[in-house]
């Protein structure tokens, strides 16, 4: 199995479908045009996921808290909903699996925006056994964050909302973020950020790291399938830790 052809497959067909409604409206009505992204990614997720978790869009409550809309909900198909129609749910804090917010496009502004929003909802929401829920911000294209500007607003804004720690972030098609709570090797702990630059392969990596955090003994077992041998390491351009200053700068390794 070529699974980096596979991966470079899966990015085409997200770059192919984010345009589909923008072609026929143009510059029209850019709501209708965001919608359409977000419903696209939903979808790819839907094919991919296990049958007891379902992805739709909405919002998560508590007794004390409701959440903003989130573009990309994932949550237990065993639980039960507090309302639902079509993709839209809303849904307890404790059916919650993940929470993804989908961007058009990010620069550094928006790019905060969305993760401070994201983090603050995250703190509200989630206990301190959070690890067991993901969050994640997917933006189709990429205006001009870098990895450094990029991991500081991550930093700042678990610092700010201590249990909004971001897993994972595709900018663009070629900019993939991960959370580490454990080191690549699973033998020691990280709590901290890696950057990678993977040309054409974010989404894919975004996409295969979800069902990873929700299937990880499925993915172990069989992560030649999942995932390229030989991993994303090499094309590393930074990492940062939660609490610390320290920082890596690596050149990427071409691809």
């Amino acid at each position: 199995m070529k699974i980096e052809d596979y991966f470079k497959s899966l990015t085409s067909e997200l770059e192919a479908l984010k345009n589909r409604v923008r072609n026929f409206i143009e510059d029209a009505h850019w709501l209708t045009d965001g919608e359409w992204k977000e419903s696209v990614l939903r979808s790819i997720l839907r094919r991919h996921l296990p049958q007891n978790v379902e992805v739709g869009r909405g919002f998560v409550i508590s007794p004390t808290y409701t959440s903003n809309q989130i573009d990309v909900l994932l949550y237990s198909k065993e639980k039960p909903i507090l309302f639902k129609d079509g993709d839209l749910v809303f849904i307890t804090h404790d059916a919650l699996i993940g929470m993804i917010e989908v961007k058009t496009s990010v620069n550094n502004s928006i790019f905060k925006q969305a993760v401070d929003k994201l983090a603050a909802d995250a703190s509200q929401l989630l206990s301190s056994s959070r690890r067991t829920k993901i969050l994640g911000i997917f933006a189709y294209e990429n205006k001009g964050v870098t990895s450094e500007s990029a991991l500081r607003a991550l930093q700042k804004a678990a610092k700010n909302s201590p249990k909004g720690v971001i897993d994972l972030c595709c900018l663009g098609m070629d900019f993939f973020i991960k959370w580490w709570n454990l080191d690549p090797t699973g033998r020691r702990l990280a709590n901290r950020w890696h950057s990678y630059q993977l040309k054409s392969i974010a989404p894919a990596y975004f996409i295969h790291n979800i069902i990873e955090f929700i299937s990880p003994e499925t993915v172990e077992q069989n992560i030649g399938v999942w995932f390229p041998l030989d991993g994303k390491e090499s094309y590393k351009e930074m990492e940062l830790g939660l609490n610390g200053k320290e920082t890596e700068t690596v050149k990427p390794k071409e691809l």
